[in-house]
């Protein structure tokens, strides 16, 4: 097969590809940031699950409590206070380490840093700076998304 002449691709090409090339990007880019999403969610669903535990607990432990002093007063009989109080100090530890556990998991729920990293490389290559003055991502992704909105003409 003799070799074909070298043509240059029509600017009609060139516009496809680039809107093409931008749509996989977007979607790359959707992609992580759904990833990232989902996994912060799992750990303040975790967090709130355990925080709703936690209520509960407290509820049943001052239930418990309030019995006992009832009884407390009802009849100094040391064996059915005793008992009630027992349990109801075991819940409240139960409910401290419930509470604990809960504030763990939604102090862990991170903002999707990879994709802001990413969205930000992507708007600096589009704005035409050199990927060395991509700044660290905002600690705000709001701000961050807001920030990286094209300037309207007059504002």
């Amino acid at each position: 097969m003799p070799p074909q002449p070298h043509t240059q691709p029509s600017i009609k090409d060139l516009v496809t590809k680039t809107v093409a090339d931008a749509q996989r990007l977007a979607k790359a880019q959707a992609a992580l940031l759904q990833t990232e999403m989902s996994a912060t969610g799992g750990k303040v669903g975790k967090g709130a699950g355990l925080g709703i535990a936690t209520a509960g607990i407290a509820i049943f432990a001052i239930l418990f409590l309030l019995l006992t002093l009832a009884f407390v007063l009802v009849a100094i009989g040391l064996p059915i206070w005793a008992g009630m109080l027992i349990v109801g100090i075991i819940l409240i530890i139960a409910g401290t380490i419930t509470g604990l556990l809960a504030k763990k998991f939604i102090e862990e729920a991170k903002p999707p840093n990879l994709a802001i990293a990413e969205f930000e490389k992507t708007k600096a290559a589009l704005s035409g700076k050199p990927a060395d003055s991509v700044v660290a991502p905002a600690a705000d992704p709001i701000a961050a998304a807001v920030d990286a909105l094209p300037e309207t003409p007059g504002t």
